[in-house]
């Protein structure tokens, strides 16, 4: 009976293919023809969208990923609350490294028929194999045994049996439109057998095909997943993009995440004299997944000073800060060299995303470090500062503009107070004094009247830095636009009261229960100021108001030790690095959920 059946098929076929040979025949020439087209037209409309990434080469990060991925073929979903999948004839399932497993277990379910056919199911991994054909409807399980070595991606191959016969009435129906053959286009045979769950001999599911998709379950994946992270950036600097990746190799100590560090060697204008990762700098990246701390222009030189080897077959990560609302055009290529980008605050995501072809994450600073313990007027004498005086600081690096940091609006601010002829003293802490000459005579010339100022020019480290802001009263950020704020953090983190303008990044953090915000009206920037260019917006703080918090400052010490505290308390809650390295983790598992990075079994 089964060799005449085979034979009615062969038949039937050979007859279906002759009347539609001419038919058939066109169908791959239109399929080219389409996917050719396609590729011209996203040639096209990406040319007319973004002109000048004509001008670059195409990086590693937007070609196909060449990761071999946990994925599935010939698993199929009904969206008519039916349980789980079903098979037209052979499906494969790429399965995760599945180290010290011995076993899988398949489950599913044998839908009643009154007249179809028995159907079976043969499992095959490797060598090993296991055929299940089930007696009666209802819920079936069988175990198929694992080859047993090193750990590596294996695939599940599956069979559906006693169907041969129906798939190709199936077929036939399909090519040939006869109505007899209707009923069976559906696979009616195909659909009884649905496989629901695939878990290990204990229980634990891998995947759940409840859910209408053939994925790895999450739990399992996080609970066997060895996560790891390249974090490159200008780690040994003293500046804040290099401050930026070091905080990111702290939050992802403390979450767990392996990582490698990677000092850039781009060229870099500030001193590279931080020593605090010496001994766990590498050279070449290790881990699947790279994030690099840079500004955005300077993406395209990566590869000149690291090789091609940096980017090929890792997913790239950048980490960018940009201050304003609007992200520069000129920018644009940028984004060509990496899968997606982090940024440190939701103001800074929202201006880069609304120009973004990548997902854009936002990614907050890690902000912990050993709080200084000498005592305050020990570390004042340290800096030369007066031992009694009510200390307002200003701290910032000629690099990052003087126009956007705007220190003349703090020294306007307390010329305007009165506060120096009662007693109270203004700090001004300058970095990246070589090469800014220009900006230094300017801000010595607005002081020269004004003996109550402090000026500090010469180079400090990070733990010195720290000992500065522990041994001022207040820290005062007049900026007229922050990525972030690191400095406003840093000294919240040391309990102090931050005096600083409300609006763009630090407003996310620095608000009437944990600081002083100034109010700040947006104005139209009428010429440039490196990447600020003419008709961008930033800020403008009203001074007045900024006059007003330095005074109730000095004169109630109580307010100003219970805005400390809190301060403390909102940087200690949301950016400790266990904090932010949960955020890490839990993107890392995502990237390997969605098979983007591949990822090691514990």
């Amino acid at each position: 009976m089964a060799k005449l059946r085979a034979r009615q098929v062969e038949t039937l076929k050979r007859n279906a293919v002759v009347a539609r040979a001419d038919g058939l025949s066109r169908a791959p020439a239109h399929a080219a023809h389409r996917a050719s087209l396609h590729g011209k037209l996203c040639v096209s409309a990406a040319t007319m969208a973004h002109p000048t990434l004509v001008s670059f080469p195409l990086p590693r990060a937007m070609a196909p990923h060449t990761v071999e991925r946990s994925r599935s073929v010939g698993l199929f979903f009904d969206g008519e609350g039916l349980p789980g999948a079903w098979l037209r004839e052979r499906a494969r399932l790429r399965l995760p490294p599945l180290r010290g497993l011995r076993a899988l277990r398949l489950e599913g379910e044998l839908l009643p028929s009154a007249s179809a056919p028995s159907v079976g199911l043969r499992a095959r991994v490797g060598a090993a194999q296991a055929v299940l054909f089930p007696q009666s409807p209802g819920p079936w399980q069988f175990v198929l045994p694992l080859p047993q070595g090193a750990p590596r991606l294996e695939t599940l191959e599956l069979e559906l049996l006693g169907v041969s016969f129906t798939n190709a009435l199936a077929w036939l129906g399909r090519v040939t439109g006869l109505a007899p053959l209707r009923s069976y286009r559906q696979q009616p045979s195909n659909r009884r057998l649905r496989i629901t769950r695939i878990a290990t001999e204990e229980g634990v599911t891998l995947y759940d095909f409840s859910c209408g998709a053939a994925r790895l379950d999450s739990a399992f994946v996080r609970d066997r997943l060895t996560l790891g992270m390249n974090v490159a950036g200008f780690l040994t600097a003293h500046l804040g993009i290099g401050e930026s990746g070091r905080c990111m190799v702290r939050a992802a100590d403390a979450a767990g995440i392996a990582v490698t560090p990677i000092d850039l060697r781009l060229p870099c204008k500030n001193p590279r004299a931080d020593r605090s990762l010496e001994s766990r700098l590498r050279m070449e990246p290790d881990q699947a997944v790279t994030v690099v701390h840079i500004d955005p222009p300077a993406s395209r030189d990566l590869e000149h000073h690291h090789g091609k080897s940096f980017r090929r077959g890792r997913y790239q990560i950048g980490y960018w800060a940009w201050e304003l609302p609007e992200f520069p055009d000129a920018w644009l290529s940028s984004f060509a060299f990496f899968d997606e980008i982090w940024c440190p605050s939701e103001f800074a995501r929202r201006a880069i995303a609304a120009k973004s072809p990548v997902p854009v994450l936002t990614m907050p600073h890690a902000v912990d470090f050993p709080r200084p313990t000498a005592p305050s007027q020990e570390l004042r004498q340290r800096f030369g500062l007066p031992a009694n005086a009510f200390l307002f600081l200003v701290l910032y690096d000629l690099n990052s503009y003087s126009a956007r940091k705007n220190p003349q609006a703090a020294l306007t601010a307390f010329r305007r107070s009165g506060l120096a002829e009662r007693g109270a003293r203004l700090v001004i802490k300058v970095h990246s004094t070589e090469g800014n000459a220009a900006d230094l005579e300017r801000l010595k010339a607005s002081i020269a009247d004004l003996s109550a100022v402090h000026l500090i020019t010469g180079a400090l480290s990070r733990t010195e830095i720290y000992e500065l802001e522990a041994a001022c009263d207040c820290y005062v950020s007049l900026h007229r636009a922050e990525g972030f704020g690191l400095a406003v953090a840093e000294c919240m983190f040391l309990g102090k009261p931050v005096i600083t303008t409300d609006w763009s990044a630090t407003a996310e953090f620095a608000d009437r229960t944990t600081a002083l915000p100034v109010p700040a009206r947006e104005v139209e920037l009428t010429e440039n100021h490196g990447p600020y260019r003419r008709g961008q917006r930033w800020a403008e703080p009203e001074i007045d108001a900024a006059a007003q918090c330095m005074c109730r400052l000095a004169e109630d010490a109580t307010f100003c030790r219970q805005i400390g505290d809190a301060a403390r308390l909102r940087i200690e809650e949301r950016f400790a690095p266990a904090v932010i390295g949960q955020l890490y983790r839990r993107r890392l598992e995502t990237l390997a959920l969605q098979e983007l990075i591949p990822w090691t079994p514990r």
